[in-house]
Parts: C-alpha cells; sequence; structure tokens
C-alpha cells in the first residue's frame, strides 16, 4: 500500500493550478479568503497532499478549519456583505451574486 506525500513548496503551484480550476494560481503569494474561516491565506500557506494516486488534495491551513479549494474565494467575493444562499451563485470575477 503507498502512501500520501505532503507536496513540497517547489512543486505546490503547479498543485494549486491544477487542483482549484475555477480560480487562476499565478504565483504562491496570491491571496484568497477562505469562506469557511473567513481568513485571508496564500498559496504557500495552504496544505496540499498527493495521494497514491497522483490526486492533489488541498486544505485550509487555519486550525480546525475544512475548507478546500471550492472554499478559497478570491478576496473581493468574499468581502461581500452577506453570503450566497444557496440558490444564488457567486460570479467569482467581480465579486457579486446572482440568483
Amino acid at each position: 500500500m503507498g502512501k500520501n506525500r505532503h507536496v513540497p513548496l517547489d512543486e505546490k503551484l503547479v498543485a494549486l493550478q491544477h487542483a482549484d480550476p475555477e480560480r487562476k494560481w499565478r504565483s504562491l503569494d496570491d491571496h484568497r479568503v477562505c469562506a469557511l474561516c473567513e481568513k485571508v491565506i496564500t498559496g504557500r500557506m495552504i496544505d496540499i497532499w498527493q495521494d497514491e494516486g497522483g490526486e492533489y488534495h488541498l486544505h485550509c491551513p487555519t486550525p480546525g478549519c475544512c475548507g478546500s479549494p471550492s472554499d478559497f474565494l478570491y478576496r473581493g467575493a468574499a468581502e461581500t456583505s452577506h453570503k450566497p444562499t444557496s440558490d444564488q451563485q457567486i460570479d467569482f470575477e467581480f465579486g457579486s451574486t446572482t440568483s
């Protein structure tokens, strides 16, 4: 049985780009806000593991937070005055919501 491996810093950008197709990662210094814990994070901070099948698993670095790439929003999108309800979508490019 194989092991999961922690992705080293020099491989993180490629892992972020592969595992988070909804948002563009241009550098490890790009900022996002975790929608679950509302903390500002960078690509450098995100905990990234690769399983034995080669799939990447990303987790928010905040202790106790289970945030994953779908929760890592552009800063403008996360700073709206309210979180969208289940029947609304976030426009990630401009931070607005639509019904």
